[in-house]
């Protein structure tokens, strides 16, 4: 017995895999990597990392957070209405497909589906999409601290994803400046899945899939749901270098998530603090996109042409460069004791010891540093650097 309803279990986990937002996050990711291989192919003639990138980071880099978010919403019982989930499917698939995925955060498709059933609950309305009838039953108020504990742990782990992740494929788009002299932007532009387990009612799932397997908590009926959380980000490095920009947008949305779900605990003794708290994760984030947006539109380029050496705009991966540890940013003063202020004196210096390469370089830091590393002849000619020209 038990082990027909694992077996159950597995098949119907299975069938809800079908949502069309996973597929629709899959294919969109694939053109998101190829539009970058096109941009970055417009201002080096070469791409840095290969178009299914994103396509293959899409699922892996949020795989323990898929376990600690299935594990917290499981453990705390949070239960979603099946018409909860159709409307935040709806938005998600709405913003993937308009590309802008600076409103790709789960603050928006979670946040703006509750308030739209809260207006329908106070209002007393209702209306139909796709089959599904949204009216005042559809919100109960243990929604109201449930909800925003969920956004909130959500943008906890969006922040964290930003933070560990944003800066990787962030790629580098030549610009020209004021005083007309090439500089480097750089622009993340991700989305991430997360299969996440939730509870629905049971009673909900049985009008359209009677094999749902069904337990008992409380003396009431819930079915398990896998739903493909999408969380998605987008912004562009300027003044500062990726390497600190994106980690320092990923810790200010985990200090947002954290004041979020604390809010939302709060809301468990005063249900009003929960509209109050997916209000502010709404606007927050939309704060931090454009905050952070107008302080990298100020100042100076974090990577331009610099008098003291040629200026790393990329590395390529898997090559010499990689290997020794070059760095976005840094500056190569010399090259094989030759000091190099163009790409040609770069390349030319290179030839002087075809079986072995140094470099002198300034770290992000200001201080000197001496790189090493033997040049085999399958080896990238080039040793995989972009530079700004």
């Amino acid at each position: 017995m038990f082990m027909d309803i694992i077996i159950e279990l597995l098949k119907s986990l299975g069938r809800l895999l079908m949502n069309p937002l996973l597929y629709i996050a899959i294919l969109f990711t694939i053109l998101l990597g190829y539009r970058r291989v096109i941009n970055e192919r417009k201002s080096f003639r070469i791409r840095i990392h290969w178009g299914l990138s994103e396509a293959l980071m899409l699922l892996k880099e949020g795989r323990l957070w898929i376990v600690i978010l299935s594990v917290i919403s499981l453990g705390l019982g949070f239960v979603l209405p099946m018409e909860y989930i159709v409307l935040v499917t709806a938005l998600s698939i709405l913003v993937i497909v308009l590309f802008y995925y600076h409103a790709a955060s789960v603050a928006y498709p979670f946040g703006v589906a509750f308030l739209i059933l809260w207006v329908i609950y106070t209002n007393d309305t209702s209306f139909s999409f796709l089959k599904w009838t949204f009216d005042a039953s559809t919100i109960h108020l243990k929604m109201l601290a449930s909800i925003p504990i969920l956004i909130g742990i959500l943008l906890i782990a969006e922040g964290q994803l930003v933070k560990r992740y944003a800066a990787r494929l962030a790629s580098p788009r030549l610009e020209n400046t004021s005083r007309g002299l090439k500089a480097v932007t750089f622009l993340a532009k991700r989305l991430w899945v997360l299969p996440v387990f939730f509870l629905i009612p049971g009673d909900t799932i049985s009008g359209f899939a009677p094999y749902w397997p069904v337990f008992s908590i409380g003396g009431e009926s819930y079915g398990l749901i896998i739903f493909p959380v999408v969380l998605g980000f987008q912004q562009r490095a300027r003044k500062m270098l990726p390497v600190h920009f994106y980690p320092q947008i990923g810790r200010t949305i985990t200090l947002l998530g954290i004041l979020v779900a604390v809010e939302g605990i709060i809301a468990y003794f005063f249900p009003i603090i929960g509209i109050a708290a997916v209000i502010v994760a709404i606007i927050g984030r939309i704060l931090i996109s454009v905050m952070y947006s107008i302080n990298e539109r100020k100042g100076k380029y974090a990577v331009t042409p610099h008098n003291e050496g040629v200026v790393i705009a990329a590395v390529l991966p898997n090559s010499p460069a990689e290997a020794m540890d070059l760095q976005v940013g840094e500056i190569i003063r010399k090259v094989n004791g030759l000091e190099v202020h163009t790409e040609d004196e770069l390349y030319h210096a290179l030839q002087l010891n075809a079986a072995h390469c140094k470099i002198e370089v300034i770290d992000i830091e200001g201080e000197m540093r001496l790189r090493q590393h033997v040049i085999f002849h399958h080896d990238h000619f080039r040793i995989g650097l972009l530079l700004v020209k």
